[in-house]
């Protein structure tokens, strides 16, 4: 097989852009290792999540922010920030660390840092853009407060714990 050096690319005298062509392309084959390392990277970080929290809770409510009713119930103030918005739908809070799925929240959009107030008050009120009322009142003598992720097992926030509740809440006065 007789092959001239020209049919497979072989150039013997290299004109100026054979030169930059054949650098950009040397410079392509090294750094594609690096840019398939990133693709990659890129393609399985999760996507932008907003941050949950019970930013502050009021545990004996007598003559504070009274619900639509007229009653004066303890309530639990819920704030998200990063960058989405997140739909509550699924999310759930509870005062019993063995109950992590006590009270599901109705489907409610919470816009970046928004707050929403739930009253704890026993009422079970869960209908979208209503006022919110679990089906828990807060205990004055500490307890445990938690959110609860859809999957119904990760604690996204808390306050106490079985071992170590909240010390006991002043009337009136809000904790977070």
């Amino acid at each position: 097989l007789d092959v001239s050096a020209s049919a497979i690319g072989i150039i013997s005298d290299p004109s100026p852009s054979h030169n930059a062509l054949t650098k950009s392309m040397t410079l392509l084959r090294r750094s594609a290792p690096a840019l398939c390392l990133l693709a990659i990277s890129l393609l399985a970080a999760s996507p932008a999540t907003a941050r949950l929290y019970i930013s502050e809770f009021l545990a004996e409510n007598s003559d504070g922010l009274r619900a639509s009713d007229g009653d004066s119930s303890d309530w639990i103030e819920i704030f998200t920030s990063g960058p989405v918005t997140v739909n509550l739908g699924s999310y759930f809070l509870t005062d019993d660390e063995s109950t992590l799925t006590k009270w599901p929240f109705p489907s409610v959009q919470l816009d970046v840092g928004q707050f929403l107030l739930v009253f704890a008050s026993e009422k079970d009120r869960r209908v979208a853009n209503q006022e919110l009322h679990t089906n828990f009142k807060l205990d004055q003598q500490g307890e445990y407060l938690g959110l609860v992720a859809p999957d119904g097992t990760t604690v996204v926030a808390d306050f106490g714990s079985t071992g170590n509740p909240l010390p006991r809440q002043r009337e009136d006065v809000s904790y977070g």
